[in-house]
């Protein structure tokens, strides 16, 4: 894992946390935010982070109430990478 990779996960432990839950089950913003006792802006934002580095995609990107998120393999493989240091 490279540097930047590194310090983009050290500086939120929350990133990680999002990655696991998505790991389990597609998640919806408000629902993983109830789960995680954080406001939904806070997952909203960490979404979007994981997005456009391409951990995470958007199921239902046109929809305009409750976007699903899924992990992408280059998400699993990045938590797998995490969890095994």
């Amino acid at each position: 894992m490279d540097n930047d990779l590194r310090i983009f996960f050290a500086r939120s432990k929350l990133r990680i946390k999002v990655l696991e839950f998505l790991l389990e089950n597609d998640q919806i913003a408000s629902f993983l935010a109830k789960k995680l006792n954080k406001h939904r802006e806070t997952i909203s934002r960490i979404f979007l982070d994981l997005q456009k580095r391409g951990f995470i995609e958007c199921t239902n990107p046109d929809s305009s109430n409750f976007r699903i998120y899924k992990i992408t393999p280059k998400g699993k493989n990045v938590l797998k990478e995490i969890n095994s240091n």
